[in-house]
C-alpha cells in the first residue's frame, strides 16, 4: 500500500527540551512486530521477558514465539530518549475555540495570554518519558544480522559527518 502526501496530516511540533534533562532511564526493548494502531498499551503486562543468554545470544519467548537478540549500545555522543505526544484537552495553541462559547471577557483574556514566543505557531508538543544508552534488539528465530534497518539508523550520524566534513585542501 502505497502512502501519497495527503494521506498524513501535517503539523509543526514542538519539543519541550526541559523534558530530555529530566528523563528517567528506562529498559528498552525492539521487537520484530508491527502493532496497526497507535495509542497507549499496557505493553509490561504483556512482555515480560524471562530473558535467558544461549550460545548464540539472548533468548525469550514472546506467546509463544522464540525470540533470539542482543544489547546494541547507542553510537558514542548521541543519547536515546522515548518520546510522548503531549495530551492537551485545551484548545489547540494558537487556535482559538469558541464551540464551547465562554462570555466574551473570558474568550479575550485567553487569547491574550502571553506564550512562549517558540510556542505560538506549534500544533503539538513533545517531551521525553525516558532515556537510554543501550536497548535489546530482537529477531525472530534469529538475531537481527548487520543489515537491519535499526543498524543502518544508528550508523548514519557518523556517516553524515563524514559526508558533510570538510574535505582538505591537497
Amino acid at each position: 500500500m502505497e502512502n501519497s502526501e495527503q494521506d498524513f496530516e501535517k503539523h509543526r511540533v514542538h519539543l519541550r527540551a526541559a523534558t530530555l534533562r529530566s528523563a528517567t532511564p528506562g529498559t528498552l526493548h525492539l521487537l520484530p512486530c508491527e502493532i496497526p494502531i497507535n495509542r497507549p498499551a499496557p505493553v509490561g503486562r504483556f512482555f515480560t521477558p524471562a530473558i535467558r543468554q544461549g550460545p548464540d545470544g539472548l533468548e525469550v519467548s514472546f506467546r509463544g514465539r522464540s525470540l533470539r537478540g542482543e544489547e546494541v549500545e547507542v553510537p558514542p555522543g548521541l543519547a536515546g530518549y522515548v518520546m510522548v505526544m503531549e495530551e492537551n484537552a485545551e484548545m489547540p495553541v494558537g487556535k482559538p475555540d469558541f464551540s464551547e462559547g465562554p462570555d466574551d471577557d473570558e474568550q479575550e483574556q485567553r487569547l491574550l495570554e502571553p506564550r512562549e514566543a517558540l510556542e505560538r505557531d506549534f500544533d503539538r508538543f513533545i517531551g521525553a518519558s525516558a532515556s537510554f544508552s543501550r536497548f535489546t534488539l530482537w529477531g525472530l528465530e534469529a538475531i537481527p544480522g548487520p543489515d537491519a534497518k535499526v543498524r543502518a539508523a544508528l550508523g548514519w550520524p557518523r556517516l553524515a559527518a563524514a559526508i558533510h566534513a570538510q574535505v582538505p585542501e591537497d
